[in-house]
């Protein structure tokens, strides 16, 4: 059983603009042959489950038929996305889904502009959610947010939003200062330890999903290993990537 996450990076390319994103950025993605080779290696190598991010994972062109390959061969798909382009489609893809997380950090409109989201982010996951509800989807439903500062005094009106829906976890990720954008913003969305605590008391007292994570950046070093658009295996050690290796060539089963 894999004790990390792989994440893979299938894409850098975005169709958001988050002013807090810690993705990796201006990396070329691999073609649609180099990666199914990849996917072989990981099949061969024993993973058992893939996380599909990015970048936003559904803008890589052939992302629909790596993740039915996976699933294929037995592999479980979590695939994570803002759902501006899941939204405007037939939805087929969650048919080969496990596991479905959507990025939402605020039922404000306003809030989510700020933030580099787009006023019509709330609308397209709410679309999402709400065709899960009506189509009694199986799928196991998870939501990420970014606990940040612009978002902090909207938590009780997000809870109750989500509340009306069947969760199955809630990954609250506090702003992290890692990597590219986030560094660049470090002032306008960094919360202090008191204010993360007290999002995490008002979570435990207002939320009804039972499962609710709270990340910090320590813990994304011990839980993830990353594959990057161009293949990459990387670790974060200590606050910086650490590059292990390739996975067109190198097996991924020594880091997870």
């Amino acid at each position: 059983m894999q004790k990390k996450e792989i994440c893979w990076n299938i894409t850098t390319r975005c169709n958001q603009g988050c002013r807090y994103c810690h993705r990796f950025l201006n990396i070329n993605d691999l073609t649609f042959k180099e990666n199914e080779k990849i996917l072989g290696n990981l099949i061969e190598d024993g993973v058992t489950d893939i996380t599909w991010t990015g970048g936003e994972a559904l803008i890589y062109e052939n992302i629909e038929k790596l993740i039915k390959i996976a699933h294929q061969n037995g592999i479980r798909n979590k695939l994570i996305t803002n759902g501006k382009i899941l939204a405007n489609s037939n939805m087929e893809i969650i048919n080969y889904l496990d596991s479905l997380t959507l990025s939402l950090d605020s039922t404000n409109n306003e809030i989510n502009k700020e933030l580099g989201r787009g006023k019509e982010h709330f609308k397209n996951v709410k679309d999402i959610l709400d065709y899960i509800k009506e189509n009694n989807s199986d799928i196991k439903l998870r939501i990420n947010t970014v606990a940040n500062k612009l978002n902090i005094d909207n938590m009780s009106e997000f809870i109750l939003f989500l509340n009306e829906y069947n969760i199955y976890a809630w990954r609250i990720f506090r702003f992290m200062p890692l990597r590219e954008t986030a560094v660049k913003n470090k002032n306008k969305f960094e919360i202090s330890n008191d204010q993360f605590q007290s999002i995490k008391e008002k979570c435990n007292k207002e939320c009804n999903i039972t499962n609710i994570e709270y990340r910090e950046e320590d813990d994304m070093e011990s839980k993830y290993v990353l594959l990057v658009a161009n293949g990459d295996i990387v670790i974060t050690e200590n606050g910086k990537d650490v590059i292990k290796g390739n996975a067109l060539f190198d097996k991924v089963s020594q880091y997870i």
